[in-house]
């Protein structure tokens, strides 16, 4: 007989903010993807950088976890 277990899901690190541009241009996205940084207003700044170097509106913001899965026991 098997022991019954259940997977546990664990934060392993700082949550990280990601931003990509997807204007399209020549019918393509641009794609551009910043820096992960810890803070959303670095990545705020870094759009805003970008937008005034290309004219590029539009982005897509991410936010990225690192997480471990482990089995343990069901209870």
């Amino acid at each position: 007989m098997t022991t019954p277990t259940r997977m546990e899901i664990q934060i392993t690190g700082i949550r990280k903010h990601v931003a990509e541009c997807v204007t399209e241009t020549a019918g393509k996205a641009c794609g551009v993807r910043s820096s992960a940084w810890d803070s959303p207003t670095q990545l705020n700044n870094w759009i805003r950088t970008h937008a005034d170097k290309t004219g590029h509106t539009k982005y897509k913001k991410h936010t990225e976890e690192p997480v471990n899965t482990s089995a343990k026991r069901a209870e």
